[in-house]
């Protein structure tokens, strides 16, 4: 998508033509003879979208200034062939009601001012530019021109169901999930499904996907629009998210309101080509993190679940663990359940008993899974919705089958390598209970014996003040240190493996001992979670948390063209998520450059830049991330951030920004991100 802006001074030929009007209509516009304005300017407020999609629309808005009789301005836009360029009309609901003059728009505009631009439905070609123009009424030697690239519809993430998932924060920025089945055709509709969202102020809610539409452009970033017909969700049951295309079965998405949706939501996650729906087998390991809505406290657990007969887990080879709170509050407790048969969208409803709280009592759990294929399956905690007396909780997460290696855990030597971990989670300093306020992004070496070594860990938790004093008060805590522990795997063959010591070197102040729960799935391939990871602090540090580590593999690279997903949450009041198209090439100046899509501000078509230091594989490399200071859009990064890089394989890796504490003074940056990076397929030959 093009990003640069210029204005164009018009020959007074090429203004008479102009004058046609809205898409080469010949319209006779009737405006008063002015008389000459000397000092008279004008300028988009704010700066048209550099792209747009066949058949979309944005809104347009300008300003003359010096204009003391409002003759206000002309609009127009050309091309270049004879091509329908689209139109500017007056409204979306009017299409026809095409305009050529509006009023000079004050601060800040009016609908009264904005005019519409929409996009052809149809182009020749993969993308065409378009000019729109503004010029003064008063003088016509006064105007300004944008440039919109309009692109066309990329078919190559294939026809199919994709399940959905997102974690992030409502409006009032409590904890959110969602989860869910689309149907694509391949031509840019979604013809069906079926999803759950979790709100604090409505609990689970179930509902049909009566259709939408989606859009992939030719820059491997494409939105998705789903309509629900449910009033509880934002206005008139309408949701939407931005993707960057992975490959032609997965893509990274974040959601965001654009156009009419008004969820409030903003989230990260993820959306995969669904190749199956066959009921589950075998051994799942599993994390999910959400709140326990009768203490409205921060909780998250995990374990494996093993479905030793059909539709039936019972017990044995299960095990679970719980965080509630700022305690870890049951482990290694037994786990029982039952499944129903998945639908035609692959979902099951699991049913699981976990003897959880201080009396190990029995707690009835349900979850709606989504089945992605053979091995992996997005969790979403529905018992809110299912008539339960004492519903449990609002929580979502991954289970990860374990497939032949079922049961075969049976000692430390289970667990051997180097693993690449990232944690988003929850500070619960000061009684906060809002997500994504604890990052940690780490590595270490197991060895098969019980030892954990060549460890290095970043862990920012952007509440916590134990590291501040009396006399020079800090608010964000941040480790970032070496490490080495322990652990010990259960002998039951569950493949719970557990850390039983984790020593900082240099300790932080007032130590910082967590634990780790890694339940082991048995996958080695590349962008394969080899376990996921259930995280809880300590007495000064107290946090909870869920993640995936992954098996370090190949030599240490950062180069070429990644998709990319971000979590940004500053002081524990408001949340960016966000994904976008990156490329890393240490020939170019600077070696990061990427448009991203976000939840804040100008949400679209945000350009930003980055730096890294030549990448390791047993340690992080720095780096830093900052806005394009020459791209329109300049809303993510716009603070600029330092960042660790953590290496998983040359086509993954993860990133934890690093200065929530700035290293040389008490000053705090008071934001805390983390972020994910995959190798993406651009979708045709030249593409970004």
């Amino acid at each position: 998508m093009a990003t640069r802006r210029w204005i164009l001074s018009l020959l007074a030929a090429a203004i008479t033509s102009l004058l046609a009007g809205c898409g080469g209509s010949t319209a006779n516009v009737q405006n008063p003879q002015p008389p000459p304005q000397s000092q008279l300017a004008i300028a988009f407020q704010p700066e048209p979208a550099p792209s747009v999609a066949v058949g979309f629309s944005e809104n347009l808005t300008a300003v003359v200034t010096n204009d003391p009789n409002d003759y206000g301005m002309n609009w127009n836009v050309v091309c270049q062939g004879g091509a329908n360029c689209g139109t500017i009309c007056s409204s979306l609901s009017t299409p026809t009601n095409c305009i050529t003059h509006t009023a000079s728009c004050p601060t800040p505009p009016t609908a009264s001012c904005t005019a519409i631009y929409t996009a052809p439905s149809t182009i020749s070609a993969n993308s065409m530019v378009v000019e729109i123009v503004a010029y003064a009424t008063a003088n016509q030697d006064k105007n300004v021109v944008a440039p919109i690239t309009i692109s066309t519809f990329n078919s190559s993430l294939q026809a199919g169901n994709y399940v959905l998932q997102v974690q992030g924060v409502d409006s009032s920025n409590n904890p959110y999930q969602f989860a869910g089945v689309i149907q694509l055709d391949g031509q840019g509709d979604v013809t069906g499904g079926e999803q759950e969202a979790n709100y604090a102020s409505t609990g689970a809610l179930s509902d049909t996907i009566t259709g939408g539409s989606y859009f992939l452009g030719n820059d491997d970033r494409g939105t998705i629009t789903i309509n629900t017909n449910d009033a509880k969700i934002g206005q008139n049951g309408v949701e939407t998210f931005a993707f960057v295309y992975l490959s032609a079965s997965q893509a990274l998405i974040s959601q965001m309101d654009l156009g009419s949706a008004a969820t409030g939501a903003s989230a990260a996650g993820t959306m995969d080509l669904q190749t199956s729906t066959t009921a589950p087998t075998g051994g799942y390991a599993f994390v999910v993190k959400g709140t326990n809505v009768a203490k409205t406290s921060p909780v998250a657990f995990g374990g494996v679940f093993n479905i030793d007969s059909p539709n039936t887990i019972s017990g044995n080879g299960s095990v679970t663990d719980e965080i509630l709170g700022k305690k870890v509050n049951a482990t290694a407790l037994g786990l029982s359940g039952t499944l129903t048969t998945p639908d035609q969208f692959g979902a099951f409803t699991l049913n699981l008993m976990a003897p959880f709280g201080l009396a190990n009592k029995p707690i009835p759990l349900q979850f709606t899974g989504y089945i992605v294929d053979g091995a992996h399956i997005k969790l979403i905690e529905t018992d809110t919705a299912a008539g339960h007396s004492a519903p449990f909780g609002l929580t979502a997460g991954l289970a990860i089958g374990q497939g032949t290696a079922t049961g075969t855990f049976t000692g430390d030597s289970s667990f051997s390598g180097t693993y690449v971990f990232g944690i988003p989670g929850t500070d619960l300093s000061n009684s906060n209970v809002v997500p994504n306020t604890l990052t940690a992004a780490g590595l270490f070496t197991a060895d098969g014996g019980g030892n954990l070594n060549n460890g290095f860990e970043d862990t920012f938790l952007d509440l916590n003040t134990v590291q501040g004093t009396v006399t020079n008060p800090q608010t964000g805590a941040q480790i970032s240190a070496p490490f080495t522990g322990t652990y010990s795997v259960d002998s039951t063959g569950t493949g719970r493996a557990s850390s039983t010591s984790i020593t900082f070197n240099p300790e932080p102040k007032d130590d910082y001992d967590p634990t780790f729960y890694f339940y082991l799935t048995g996958l080695t391939g590349a962008g394969e979670p080899a376990a996921l990871v259930l995280e809880g602090g300590d007495t000064h540090y107290p946090s909870v948390g869920t993640g995936v580590a992954y098996l370090q593999s190949g030599a240490a690279a950062f180069s070429g063209d990644y998709g990319m997903s971000f979590t940004q949450e500053s002081s524990g009041s408001s949340e960016t998520d966000g994904t976008a198209q990156l490329n890393a090439n240490v020939a170019n100046t600077p070696p990061v450059s990427g448009l991203a899509d976000a939840s804040n501000g100008e949400g679209q078509d945000n350009g930003f830049l980055g730096t890294f230091t030549p990448p390791t594989s047993n340690a992080p490399f720095s780096g830093t991330l900052y806005a394009d200071p020459n791209a329109v859009n300049q809303n993510v990064f716009s603070v600029p951030i330092a960042v660790d890089y953590y290496f998983i394989d040359p086509g993954h890796g993860f990133f934890v920004e690093t200065d929530l504490v700035n290293a040389t003074s008490p000053e705090q940056t008071g934001q805390v991100s983390l972020g994910y990076y995959a190798t993406r397929t651009p979708v045709c030959a030249g593409c970004p």
